[in-house]
């Protein structure tokens, strides 16, 4: 019998998000006093996290009761309140939890094309906004295939059409109004590349909350891969292609680190439950006092972006 430390009674408690919620809605909504364009990430961010919730529980991420992936998801999201209260990086982590969240249903499935077709919708749709996530197209039919061991003929046309069906629609209404100069641009950019682990175009605090973020994650790979034995095979695949989404993230950020704030988005929706895995399944003094760790770090890190957040818009205010 295990002792349950301050790490597994806030893991294990049915109060721990509804908690949660109120403080970091609190910041979100005090970001939004200041600047009234934050209100769709707000919600993009609250859809986001009960999405995280349902992530979990259809799927059985973890083996006790616990909130603790969807609240590792909304500290986070917290922690990048300057990335994601912009509308752009907010979508792209919503539309990846949908991917997840579509993909994970046809485990050894490679007849459900309907679920199929609304996972690369998400990629479809999000591929409007921030084209280069279309570089993820191989990443996401490997995982379709060695990890949800779903991909055939009819699931990867269905992944094809989720994917062209939002570009066409949004090339149509472009074409349609005479836009084709914004069209080509919007697609040639994905040929355009900054320059490779240029991270003179980060500051000190990106380069610290991405790696804290890129800490959580090693943290969440090492311990899943040190105890995977004691979840189901279908559990052990859904993990691993957490960790290969995490660390392809990983890799593009160290190549494109222009693309800092969706990527960092991704990182974080992949990351929660790898970490969230280690926060409520480890039961010794080491391993709480790594949770006491992380969670100062985390709020710390909250704090000085949020008032660093604010800070910026009064200047801009006056």
């Amino acid at each position: 019998m295990y002792k349950k430390r301050l790490q597994n009674k806030i893991s294990e408690s049915r109060w721990s998000l509804p908690i949660l919620v109120l403080p970091t809605v609190a910041v979100w909504v005090l970001s939004c006093l200041s600047d009234f364009s934050v209100l769709p990430s707000l919600l993009c961010v609250l859809f986001s996290t009960y999405l995280m919730l349902e992530l979990n529980n259809a799927n059985a991420l973890l083996r006790i009761y616990s909130r603790v992936v969807s609240c590792s998801f909304l500290l986070f999201a917290t922690q990048f309140l300057p990335q994601l209260s912009q509308l752009t990086p907010a979508i792209v982590v919503l539309c990846m939890i949908g991917f997840l969240t579509c993909i994970f249903r046809v485990y050894q499935d490679p007849k459900g094309t309907g679920w199929i077709f609304y996972a690369f919708l998400c990629i479809g749709l999000s591929s409007i906004l921030w084209p280069h996530i279309l570089y993820f197209l191989p990443i996401l039919w490997m995982v379709l295939s060695i990890d949800i061991l779903a991909l055939s003929p009819k699931t990867f046309t269905a992944s094809l059409l989720g994917i062209l069906f939002p570009n066409l629609l949004y090339s149509g209404c472009l074409i349609g109004t005479d836009h084709l100069d914004f069209l080509i641009a919007h697609y040639v950019g994905l040929q355009h590349f900054s320059p490779i682990l240029n991270f003179n175009q980060l500051s000190g605090p990106q380069i610290v909350n991405a790696l804290w973020i890129i800490l959580c994650a090693l943290i969440g790979t090492v311990h899943y891969i040190r105890q995977k034995r004691k979840d189901s095979i279908r559990t052990r695949l859904l993990y691993r292609s957490l960790m290969t989404l995490t660390w392809s993230a990983v890799a593009f950020l160290c190549l494109q680190p222009h693309h800092y704030n969706e990527l960092m988005g991704i990182i974080i929706v992949a990351t929660s439950p790898l970490i969230g895995h280690f926060l409520a399944l480890t039961y010794t003094k080491w391993t709480n006092l790594a949770f006491k760790f992380l969670v100062v770090g985390t709020l710390i890190l909250t704090i000085y972006n949020f008032i660093y957040y604010l800070w910026l818009h009064s200047l801009k205010f006056f």
